[in-house]
């Protein structure tokens, strides 16, 4: 009697063991997923105004400023591209002067690239002067700049539905055209791939707007993937935010959405309508967003 009941008690501890161990695995794991499913703290730090027509924002971790291009009142010369510090003070509204309708910025090595309706423009990036143009002549309407791992700068013609290219050895070309870009917008170059943010094709429905699909270009077979299986919206900026997601604007919903690899699509945030080519600073957690019709930029913590 004594052995059954002493077997009893003992198997008695170990299920109780057990269930205790099996119960905090189910926490950890629900908390793990409270974890991953809780919305970041999305704080506004700053806010700078009078940037007519703020389109896009790039960092520029060496001089430790963002440049702004700064479209103006679509008159021929009156575009800029303005500098602010991280709290959103402005550094220098004419950087660079003399443009038309600046869109998109990227930097390589020593040169600030920015996509100016039908030229893409080289600019010192320590003065802010001018040095070279590029321009083909069948330009419609450039728009974002990225530069990849091999140097290669490509900047997207939204109407054309083409990618331009200029090669490391300074080749300027007409690098794709595909009706399978879907009118790109937004360029970021990351790991090999060009990741495509596009505003959309016109609808061949009456009264339809268009719309736009995330996709994925792979450099060396110009082979076009949808990430996002059905049209997302008029995609404008797209960042990397971690290893596995994206934060792409929305222009005319005024949206940040957050896109996964796997073609995830979700809200992250409500902006307002125009926002344009966004930025995010992973390792400062700082989102900062232009404003185009309401000629400001906004730069916001994520935490």
């Amino acid at each position: 009697m004594k052995t059954i009941s002493l077997a009893l008690i003992f198997l008695a501890i170990v299920s109780c063991k057990t269930q205790n161990t099996q119960n905090s695995k189910v926490q950890e794991t629900n908390e793990k997923r409270l974890s991953i499913s809780t919305p970041p703290v999305i704080t506004l730090l700053s806010e700078t105004p009078n940037l007519a027509h703020a389109e896009s924002v790039f960092y520029d971790p060496i001089y430790d400023r963002l440049y702004v291009s700064v479209q103006g009142e679509q008159e021929p010369g009156d575009g800029s591209i303005a500098t602010l510090d991280l709290q959103g003070n402005v550094l220098d509204l004419t950087f660079t002067t003399g443009l038309d309708n600046p869109k998109g910025i990227a930097i390589k090595n020593d040169a600030i690239y920015v996509s100016d309706v039908t030229k893409l423009v080289a600019i010192d990036r320590k003065s802010g002067k001018i040095k070279q143009e590029y321009s083909l002549g069948d330009e419609q309407f450039l728009n974002d700049v990225a530069v990849d791992d091999q140097g290669n700068v490509y900047v997207s013609d939204m109407r054309s539905s083409s990618i331009y290219r200029l090669s490391p050895n300074r080749v300027y070309a007409r690098w794709m055209t595909s009706p399978l870009l879907e009118n790109p917008n937004g360029l970021l170059a990351v790991n090999n791939q060009l990741y495509v943010a596009a505003w959309g094709l016109p609808s061949k429905v009456e009264g339809e707007k268009s719309s736009g699909r995330f996709l994925k270009v792979d450099p060396y077979s110009k082979k076009v993937t949808n990430i996002t299986a059905s049209p997302q919206g008029n995609l404008d900026g797209v960042q990397l935010f971690d290893e596995s997601h994206f934060l792409i604007s929305d222009w005319s919903a005024g949206t940040i959405h957050k896109a996964s690899k796997d073609g995830g699509f979700e809200d992250f945030f409500t902006s307002e309508f125009s926002v344009g080519d966004i930025l995010y600073i992973q390792d400062k957690q700082l989102m900062v967003l232009p404003l185009n019709r309401q000629n400001k930029v906004q730069i916001y913590s994520v935490r």
